[in-house]
Parts: structure tokens; C-alpha cells; sequence
């Protein structure tokens, strides 16, 4: 017990420490992912791999591949999509940083029915990355996008969680 007491300490002691600075020029890779899963209809997951550039400490541009596996009654589809992005961080110099966030994201690019359009989506939201070292946080953003097509009605809600490395 006094070793989990312990290392309970030196990890909330490591957090407290670090000062997560974000420059110009400064590079990120991040990795995160959802899975959902409905009763009437199946599970559907994403992981995300993207690449971002700080233009500026607050701005951050950037792009990448994402995997997305959906189970239906046809059974279980893997496809693979990419997305462009930007962050704005509301705040700098800080072990949590705030930011706002717009995305495009192209789920099929050769769809088997319906037009090109009707794969693509555009999302805002908001996340936090929470500085654990003074180059790696934990990231959590919600999103709420919605289709270009005028076939496709409503939105999607993504609430994605993982790991962002500032290099």
C-alpha cells in the first residue's frame, strides 16, 4: 500500500512539475479514438493518427490518416479516411491547455453509392490537452460535425480521448 501511496505522489508531483510550453515551430503527433456502440444497430470505432504544426503558439494546422471499423448486420467494414485540421489554444505556458478546434474529414474516398460529398464532414469543437511531462499530454476533444451532402441529415458526435507529443 505505501508503494502505491508512493508512486501515487511522485506521479502527481511529475504532473504538477511540468511546464508544457508551446512554440512556434513546434511539431505535434497525436492518437486518439472513440468506439460507440448501439443496440439496434452495431459498434463503430475510429483511431486517429494526425500530424500538426504550430504556426503560432496558439495555432496549430495539420493532417492525417484515421481507421475506421463498423460493425452492421453486413458484418464488419474497415475503412480508412483523412482529415485536415486546425486548434486555436486558449491559453500557453500551461500544464492545461484549452483549445477550440475545426476539422474536414473525408470518410470514403470511393464511395460504392451516393456522391463524394456525402462522405465529407466538417466539425467544431473544443478539447483539453493536460500536460503530464513538459512533451506528452493526455488529449480529450468533443466534436460535432456535420455532412456537406444535402442527402445526409443530422450530425455526429464524437467525443475522442488519447495521447499528444510535442516534439
Amino acid at each position: 500500500m505505501k508503494r502505491r501511496a508512493l508512486f501515487v505522489f511522485i506521479l502527481l508531483f511529475w504532473t504538477f512539475a511540468s511546464y508544457a510550453q508551446v512554440e512556434k515551430g513546434d511539431s505535434e503527433i497525436g492518437f486518439l479514438g472513440f468506439y460507440s456502440k448501439t443496440a439496434d444497430y452495431g459498434g463503430m470505432g475510429s483511431v486517429q493518427l494526425s500530424y500538426g504544426y504550430y504556426v503560432s503558439p496558439r495555432f496549430q494546422i495539420g493532417l492525417g490518416p484515421q481507421l475506421t471499423i463498423q460493425e452492421g448486420s453486413d458484418g464488419t467494414e474497415a475503412k480508412f479516411s483523412a482529415s485536415a485540421f486546425f486548434t486555436f489554444n486558449l491559453t500557453v505556458n500551461s500544464t492545461t491547455i484549452p483549445y477550440l478546434s475545426g476539422q474536414w474529414y473525408q470518410i470514403d474516398f470511393s464511395p460504392d453509392y451516393g456522391d463524394f460529398t456525402d462522405y465529407s464532414y466538417i466539425n467544431i469543437g473544443l478539447g483539453v490537452r493536460n500536460f503530464f511531462t513538459d512533451y506528452a499530454a493526455l488529449n480529450t476533444s468533443l466534436s460535432l460535425g456535420s455532412s456537406l451532402s444535402s442527402n445526409v441529415e443530422g450530425g455526429i458526435l464524437m467525443i475522442m480521448s488519447g495521447l499528444s507529443f510535442i516534439f
